[in-house]
Order: C-alpha cells, then sequence, then structure tokens
C-alpha cells in the first residue's frame, strides 16, 4: 500500500481512519460496498469517542468533510463507475445529518449550498 495520506477535511486524524477514508476515496475496495456504511460509522465513533467537546460546529465540520470526500469520489473519472454511483446512493447520509444539526438560517443556507453544488456536479458528471 505504502504511503498514507492526511484528509485535511477531517479534524481528527489518525492512521487507521485515513486508511479507511483511502479506500473509500480511492476505490480501493470497489467490491466491499459495505465500507461506506463502516466509514460512516468509525467516523461518527470516532468523533464521538475523543475527547472532543462536540457542539454542533465540529458536528456540522465532520458531515461536511464525509460529503467533500464522497463528492471527490463522484467526480473522479478514473475510479470505476459503480463506486462512484455507490458514493453518489450515499451522499445524501451526511447531508441527512447536516440537516438534523441545521438550527439558524446561517447554516440552512450553507447546507442548501452543498445540496446544489451536488445537483450541479452529479449533472456534469453524469453519475
Amino acid at each position: 500500500m505504502g504511503v498514507s495520506v492526511n484528509f485535511t477535511y477531517f479534524t481528527i486524524q489518525t492512521a487507521a481512519i485515513n486508511s479507511i477514508r483511502q479506500k473509500v476515496r480511492y476505490g480501493e475496495d470497489e467490491n466491499n460496498p459495505q465500507i461506506l456504511s463502516f466509514w460512516l460509522m468509525a467516523e461518527q465513533t470516532l468523533f464521538t469517542g475523543s475527547d472532543i467537546n462536540t457542539d454542533d460546529d465540529e458536528r456540522w465540520q465532520m458531515y461536511q468533510a464525509q460529503f467533500r470526500l464522497l463528492l471527490d469520489v463522484i467526480c473522479d473519472n478514473l475510479l470505476p463507475e459503480h463506486w462512484r454511483q455507490l458514493c453518489l446512493d450515499n451522499i445524501y447520509r451526511p447531508l441527512t445529518d447536516l440537516n438534523r444539526i441545521s438550527q439558524c438560517e446561517t447554516s440552512k443556507k450553507r447546507l442548501r449550498g452543498l445540496w446544489l453544488e451536488l445537483n450541479i456536479t452529479s449533472q456534469y458528471f453524469h453519475c
């Protein structure tokens, strides 16, 4: 495997979680769709199990980072189409979590921006 990748979107960086992120981002385990659910659950567990006092801003950052990683996959034409489609099918999960914690108009506006970005991007890349 070789070089470990840091994913700067995410606050928490460990070798284990970055390894899973890398598998998702680069489709390294493309025939294992369960890895997406495992990854999202691991992110949540890692985040809630850390010493970080989790407030909505920190949760927002984590869910948005998940969205960004999945959007990067969707836009990567070098990855197998079925993997990109699977990521598109699951990108609603961090967006749903963001919707759940969006209380103020500012966060709701940011969330609408992410949905718009997804809509435009998915049309462009024909996923």
